[in-house]
């Protein structure tokens, strides 16, 4: 990315938008501190991405990283919820059933399609109950009732306050969800403005 320059703030609803290529991925690892600028400065509520992720003030589902296959639904998001106390194990009935995997539970990671891996990992991001999430391409290979239900609770999420940020290359997805839209290119930012405001600048 070229001089990235952005601020997100409490509550906003924002879409990074652009082709494959564009930075978005580039620009979400540096904000988990999955990947440290060559210059400049990243902040998460006041603190560094790192500390921010390890305390489980923000949350991700992104295209890398993989499951333990072997587990079984329930077992994979039992074993992140152990890692942030009391409270997240507490959560995990409330996560399973938003991420729309009750009837998973029993099924082992390997035996899950690609859709149904990612809300595995929509799963895992939420249990900390995080301030921010972050989504990287979240509905890939998702079938369209599924991604209908994801940018259902998605909305909940928004409009009770937590902050979300979304990679994504499609518009429609932006124009649907997203109040502000980011768009990148070739690791520039090219425009930055309300989504409706850029739809309309758009034209047809």
């Amino acid at each position: 990315v070229d001089g990235v320059d952005l601020t997100i703030r409490r509550g906003e609803i924002v879409a990074l938008l652009g082709p494959n290529g564009a930075g978005k991925t580039t620009t979400l690892d540096m904000l988990l501190g999955l990947t440290v600028p060559s210059a400049g400065t990243v902040e998460v509520l006041g603190t560094t991405p790192e500390r921010a992720t390890v305390g489980g003030s923000i949350g991700a589902v992104l295209q890398t990283g993989g499951l333990l296959s072997d587990l079984t639904v329930l077992e994979t998001v039992q074993l992140i919820a152990s890692l942030h106390g009391a409270a997240a194990i507490g959560r995990v009935p409330e996560v399973m059933e938003r991420a729309d995997l009750g009837h998973l539970a029993r099924r082992r990671v390997a035996k899950c399609s690609g859709g149904e891996q990612q809300r595995v990992k929509f799963a895992l991001a939420m249990v900390s109950d995080p301030d921010i999430l972050v989504l990287d391409e979240p509905t890939a290979g998702m079938d369209v009732t599924a991604r209908r239900h994801f940018w259902d609770v998605m909305r909940a999420d928004a409009d009770a306050g937590r902050t979300i940020l979304f990679a994504t290359h499609y518009l429609e997805e932006a124009e649907q969800f997203a109040r502000r839209t980011i768009v990148m290119h070739r690791g520039v930012v090219v425009a930055d403005s309300p989504t409706a405001r850029l739809r309309a600048s758009l034209g047809e």
